[in-house]
């Protein structure tokens, strides 16, 4: 046999038994932790998260119509939605240019 069928023949029998070596049970890395009952905190979640509120489906409608060209200006769209608030109070935000914001000065 040439030099370099039992060189190939070598590598072949190394590579097969470092990969049998490497699989095989209790050559799990140091850092890889015991099976100290942590498996039933795998899966979803117990409770669920909270509804989102009504509008984003609203906002996520005018992002469609964007996207399909129906609303030119998103900004605004989405702000429109955003802005309004259920009771009509004002947020504290943005000045509105009211004649509330002149006593605030």
């Amino acid at each position: 046999m040439s030099r370099t069928k039992l060189a190939a023949i070598a590598l072949a029998a190394l590579l097969a038994v470092t990969g049998v070596a490497a699989a095989a049970p209790g050559n799990a890395p140091a850092d890889a932790g015991a099976n100290d009952g942590t498996a039933g905190q795998a899966g979803p979640p117990s409770e669920l998260p909270d509804p989102v509120p009504n509008f984003v489906s609203d906002i996520h409608d005018q992002i469609r119509s964007f996207l399909d060209g129906g609303v030119e200006n998103l900004g605004d769209a989405v702000s429109g939605i955003a802005g309004d608030d259920a009771d009509g109070a004002d947020d504290g935000g943005a000045d509105d240019g009211g004649a509330d914001d002149a006593a605030d000065a």
